[in-house]
């Protein structure tokens, strides 16, 4: 695992912040430098004590994010765009490109993975948790909105019928646009049932 964190010392304040560099293995402009002891010489000159710096390693998740993704489509050898950004803590990644399909998968549990996987590789670097929610061909966009639709559709089969309605199986995220869409209608009410991943919403009359 990288490090974060590195205390080096030198001659100079300098040649103390250069050895942490090299140690962290990154340019200048990506660390925090404090310098904890300056040089000083003693009795004739002859140096008694170096400088010593702590150099910490500066982490903005969206790039971090940004760049994991790229690498991991050149691993893949696919073609695509990568976009991030961050909004309210949360870090938002996109991906496009005409080929981006098999990474979205079967009703998008290759996106899931994928998601899950990004989410625990940033978090890894982070003191306090990072939500990131990662989208590929605006699919999570237009899902979001079949889901909504799908809903509406279910509330008024329960109004029409009296039958309560039980939709598919659904993720975390999309059951909770289901919950949220319907609260704002008083006639019918959700609740969720089964374990995951084949937890479903009910719809039924309030």
């Amino acid at each position: 695992m990288k490090k974060n964190e590195v205390v080096a010392s030198g001659k100079t304040v300098e040649e103390a912040i250069e050895k942490a560099l090299e140690e962290l293995k990154i340019p200048r402009e990506e660390a925090e430098i404090d310098v904890e002891e300056i040089p000083a010489k003693g009795i004739l000159g002859i140096m008694s004590k170096e400088a010593v710096v702590r150099a910490r390693r500066l982490f903005d998740p969206a790039t971090f994010a940004e760049k994991w993704l790229q690498e991991f489509l050149d691993k893949a050898s696919m073609s695509g765009r990568v976009h991030t950004q961050t909004e309210d803590g949360a870090v938002f990644a996109f991906i496009s490109g005409d080929n981006a399909g098999p990474l979205i998968g079967r009703h998008g549990q290759t996106l899931e993975s994928l998601q899950y996987l990004l989410t625990l590789t940033v978090n890894k670097h982070t003191d306090a948790y990072v939500p990131v929610v990662l989208d590929i061909g605006d699919y999570r966009k237009k899902r979001n909105k079949a889901v909504e639709e799908m809903a509406r559709q279910a509330a008024q089969k329960v109004l029409e019928t009296g039958q309560e309605v039980t939709l598919s199986a659904m993720s975390p995220a999309e059951r909770r646009i289901v919950h949220l869409t319907l609260s704002e209608n008083e006639k019918v009410k959700t609740y969720s049932i089964g374990e995951e991943p084949r937890r479903q919403v009910v719809v039924e009359k309030a």
